[in-house]
């Protein structure tokens, strides 16, 4: 015991190594012309049997984009997309258990990445059996679309298309695009074939003003195996360069100058002022009845209620021309003849009246949906009391439907700033005579901006350049195959790229059949775009939603894509001898093709993995073996004490 004797001895062990064999499920494997799809499941389920009959261990698999078990998936040449490098992991995953694995294919990689320095580590062979004819079918395609979501009328655009092309194609194509029916330009490109990919742009100025449609096609080869992808419909959001903007002065005041000073600074707005001179105006009145106004502004106007002539010809103007409405209350304005418009802003005199007619505090109501879009970024709260200057009441009106109150008197009912949408018209008032004073008031302070941004965020709002329509988002084309990639890219026209940072994107799909799927959209700071990418899932229609948010901020976008069965690996319908040779050559293994299966076969049979392992223990820490020893040494004395010994 005291010299610590150790006792050495081998244990022998026997388990079963297994082939793992995998055979590709993906579309494009129903496509080759050297077998019917059911001719190539009929001969791999006839494979799979005979190798469990060499071997019972085997462990048959199917994959595309993942691998399932041969009880967990129908074999079905279904599959969206082809990617080895899952089976590779799989068969790393399980090594120690293989004698080798056998994989079925015809190499056509669709997603997923080739796992090189993965398949150098592996200590078993690999087997592969190309399927597929070895001349790829014709097939050319769209591949990328590169085109703005939104531009200004007139502005140059430039659109580039990507082809692909697969097959022995040696000819030339013709690229079209069309706006509708309409052919407004047209590109001969040379094609290689072999997948190789080929590029045209196209530079247009779009002149109609909303959602342009468009189309880019290309010709159809002989032969050629899928034509759905040889056309794409995309759509460009035209913005008006010009927005025109009249503002009718009855008198010229103290608000009139910054009144004019922040229209003359929305980004593309032409002003056209009118100056009332006794029954007349300068400029003439009949130039702003002959033209068409995005919004029309009332600057202490009018000094005397307007005539039922006036009010008819500028109702149907409004109606025709779908033009916005905004009062500036005045100086000069009373109740009296402000009541002669008040029906084209929906609201009406209101009884309850602040009748000391001294300037009064006042504060931005809450909760409230277009304050919330349009102003949470010009102010906190109402905490800082003497921020804004006291204003003075100088028109009362009450509200109706669809016009919302945004700001109050102190201590009253009666509302300091209106605005609404009603019938599809939009309008609002500013019932104070003092913008002046909030304006310079602010000036020259740390909040200089607040009264500035808080008209120019109305007058977008009013003009329709911003507002709930901010979002310029567009799937790369309306319709899919089945794996072919999703390209999203999008804008928000009038984004401040200081808050870009703080802003977060994503898009929904969601379908009656399938659960929402949601995908985050990335902003690209080169090309000034949110965009994301990801593969065609199930076939069917689909709804999706697109936002960006932050603190302040919420935009959403809608629309439609829809999925085709069809599959993005009828793109590439060959075998890709190359790959399939290269796996099998780094791991020690062999190529055949289709017609020489029988040959891998041949390798499976029963195969035992031996292993012996050297035990050691040391008396004295065994337990079992102390136990032992005792028990022996007792007997020993035990006897010896019987025969007389001790």
């Amino acid at each position: 015991m005291m010299l610590q004797p150790k006792f050495s001895w081998k244990d022998h062990y026997q388990f079963p190594l297994r082939w793992n064999i995998y055979a590709d499920r993906s579309v494009s494997m129903g496509y080759h012309q050297i077998l019917s799809p059911n001719s190539y499941i009929d001969n791999v389920n006839s494979y799979f049997a005979t190798a469990i009959k060499s071997d019972k261990e085997t462990q048959n698999y199917y994959f595309d984009y993942k691998v399932y078990n041969t009880n967990e998936k129908s074999f079905v040449l279904d599959g969206e997309a082809t990617d080895l490098g899952k089976v590779i992991d799989h068969i790393a995953e399980v090594e120690s258990e293989l004698v080798g694995a056998i994989i079925i294919s015809d190499g056509q990689i669709t997603k997923g990445e080739q796992k090189q320095s993965q398949l150098k580590d592996l200590s078993i062979p690999i087997y592969t059996i190309g399927v597929g004819d070895t001349i790829p079918l014709v097939d050319i395609a769209i591949q990328a679309l590169e085109a703005p979501t939104v531009v200004i009328k007139g502005e140059e655009m430039e659109i580039n298309v990507t082809l692909s092309s697969y097959g022995r194609v040696h000819e030339r194509v013709n690229v079209l695009l069309f706006k509708g029916k309409k052919l407004i330009g047209s590109k001969f490109l040379q094609l290689q074939g072999d997948g190789s990919l080929s590029n045209a742009k196209f530079r247009i100025a779009p002149q109609t003003l909303g959602e342009n449609d468009y189309i880019i096609k290309t010709s159809v080869l002989a032969d050629e195996i899928n034509i759905k992808n040889n056309n794409q419909f995309f759509q460009v959001t035209v913005l008006k360069d010009r927005y025109k903007v009249a503002l009718i002065t009855g008198s010229p005041n103290f608000n009139t100058g910054p009144l004019k000073k922040i229209i003359k600074n929305i980004p593309r707005v032409e002003l056209d002022h009118y100056i009332q001179q006794g029954e007349k105006f300068i400029s003439s009145i009949n130039k702003f009845w002959s033209t068409s106004y995005e919004l029309i502004i009332f600057d202490n106007f009018p000094l005397a209620p307007i005539s039922n002539r006036w009010q008819q010809i500028l109702a149907k103007k409004l109606v025709s021309q779908k033009s916005s409405l905004f009062l500036v209350a005045g100086p000069n304005t009373d109740n009296k003849s402000a009541e002669s418009i008040y029906p084209f802003f929906h609201v009406q005199h209101s009884k309850n009246m602040i009748e000391d007619n001294k300037s009064r505090q006042w504060y931005w109501s809450e909760n409230d949906f277009i304050l919330k879009h349009l102003y949470n970024d010009l102010f906190d709260s109402n905490n800082n009391e003497n921020l804004f200057p006291p204003l003075h009441p100088k028109i009362f009106i009450e509200t109706a439907d669809n016009i919302s109150s945004l700001a109050y008197y102190d201590n009253s009912s009666i509302p300091l700033l209106v605005s609404g949408e009603v019938d599809g018209l939009r309008s609002g008032i500013w019932t104070s005579s003092d913008f002046s004073t909030l304006y310079y008031k602010l000036t020259e302070t740390e909040h200089q901006d607040i009264s500035v941004s808080l008209l120019n965020n109305l007058f977008s709002w009013l003009m329709r350049t911003s507002g709930e329509n901010e979002l310029y988002f567009r799937v790369n084309k309306n319709s899919y195959q089945q794996g072919e990639e999703v390209h999203v890219v999008g804008s928000h026209f009038d984004n401040d790229l200081k808050n870009i940072s703080s802003m977060t994107g994503y898009i929904t799909l969601s379908s009656e059949e399938n659960t929402p799927i949601t995908y985050e959209l990335n902003y690209n700071p080169i090309n000034e775009q949110w965009e994301t990418r990801f593969l065609a899932g199930k076939a069917g229609s689909y709804s999706f939603e697109i936002i960006l948010e932050n603190e302040n901020d919420y935009y959403t976008q809608n629309g439609e894509l829809f999925i085709d069965e069809s599959q993005i690996e009828l793109n590439q319908v060959s075998v890709n001898k190359e790959i399939l040779q290269y796996i099998s050559s780094l791991t020690k293994g062999k190529y055949v093709p289709w017609e020489s299966r029988a040959e891998v076969i041949g390798n499976i049979n029963p195969e035992l993995k031996q292993e012996y392992i050297v035990k050691n223990a040391r008396l004295n820490e065994n337990i079992i073996g102390l136990a032992l020893l005792i028990i022996l040494i007792s007997i020993e004395w035990y006897i010896r004490r019987v025969i007389g010994l001790n």
